[in-house]
């Protein structure tokens, strides 16, 4: 549990909201700069290309976030499946299917696609392929059909390393795996939306959960090293698509770079929450990262049906990159007067000390 300076328990773990907010601009800056090449030819400048291959940090970091905020309430209190299953089909499966029959529909619309059979259809669906961002939903579904079990293995300290090892083994070996098996089952085994190969980073989000307090006093008693840190992973991740070429968020660098990117991002939160012109659009962000994800890839897929081809200058990325996100937060904004808009985009609550003091609780109101 993170404290104040003055002692106080905080309500809401805004290390965390920051690292979310940090992944949110990183995906969102790796759909505008594809955007921004298909509509350029398939060509990246220097800018567009360091933001596309950069921002490939993003979606692991989610997916480390997300196994954060489920094994947090562990280290509190005793697991409710009950509340479980309620809160994440509420917060996670109902947005996702809802948001899937949106992007079928305005691809329907818009490319004149044929819908297939009601089982094909569903298969689309269920494997995050109705739109291209949406595997990695399908991939939070998949592991919170096994977190049951795993709450029931993986609840102490000593475990929670256990299962950090065990599954950077299994993330390790699973790198270019490839079945030999035609079909839909083949399909998912050796697709992107597998989500044993994604499992190491949710474990070490429990492993933060678990170490929390240890590692934020490491951290932010460092900050400077945390600097440093990101720093390098940063200037490392340059060196690599430029040696290698185009790398995809499975690199098996990530393994690495995502857990002490993460540690130093959290380090780094105090020195840069200081002014406020940093902290207050990253709070922003940060909350309304799970809609921002979520509703992004419409606004850019109808931006590249509307807009005239002179607005797609690869020099105007950055101006397109705000545009995009000013457009989802106020998108997001209107939506929240609509009744029952937590079931479309849901956006979680920051909750003062005074009203909670149990940052376990606190976090199990945000999607994960």
């Amino acid at each position: 549990m993170a404290e104040s300076e003055n002692g106080q328990k905080k309500a809401y773990l805004f290390e965390i909201h920051f690292l979310r907010a940090l992944a949110c601009l990183m995906v969102v800056g790796v759909h505008v700069s594809a955007t921004n090449a298909a509509m350029n030819d398939d060509s990246y400048n220097t800018f567009t290309y360091f933001l596309n291959q950069i921002g490939r940090f993003g979606t692991p970091i989610f997916a480390l976030i997300s196994g954060f905020l489920l094994f947090l309430p562990l280290t509190r209190k005793k697991f409710k499946l009950g509340y479980f299953l309620k809160s994440r089909i509420s917060k996670i499966l109902i947005p996702f299917l809802l948001w899937s029959i949106v992007y079928r529909y305005v691809r329907f619309i818009y490319e004149k696609w044929q819908f297939g059979d009601p089982m094909q259809e569903a298969i689309t669906i269920i494997s995050g392929n109705a739109f291209y961002h949406l595997y990695f939903v399908a991939i939070v579904v998949q592991f919170y059909i096994v977190f049951p079990l795993l709450q029931k293995l993986f609840k102490t300290q000593s475990l929670i390393m256990v299962f950090a090892f065990i599954s950077f083994i299994i993330s390790y070996k699973l790198y270019g795996f490839h079945p030999n098996i035609e079909g839909p089952l083949g399909d998912y085994l050796g697709g992107k939306s597998f989500m044993p190969i994604w499992i190491f980073y949710f474990a070490f989000g429990g492993f933060m959960a678990f170490y929390w307090k240890g590692i934020t006093a490491f951290a932010k008693k460092r900050k400077w090293l945390m600097l440093i840190l990101s720093l390098a992973i940063f200037a490392g991740a340059i060196v690599e698509y430029n040696v290698k070429g185009y790398v995809s968020n499975r690199r098996i660098s990530n393994l690495v770079n995502i857990p002490l990117l993460s540690i130093g991002v959290v380090g780094l939160y105090p020195f840069l929450a200081k002014w406020n012109v940093i902290k207050k659009p990253l709070v922003v962000i940060g909350q309304y990262s799970m809609g921002i994800y979520l509703v992004h890839p419409l606004i850019l897929y109808l931006m590249a049906r509307h807009l005239p081809q002179e607005y797609w200058n690869m020099n105007y990325a950055a101006i397109m990159f705000a545009a995009v996100l000013l457009i989802a937060a106020a998108g997001i904004r209107i939506i929240q007067f609509i009744p029952f808009s937590s079931y479309f985009i849901p956006v979680p609550k920051i909750t003062s000390s005074k009203k909670q003091p149990n940052p376990a609780a606190a976090a199990e109101r945000q999607p994960a």
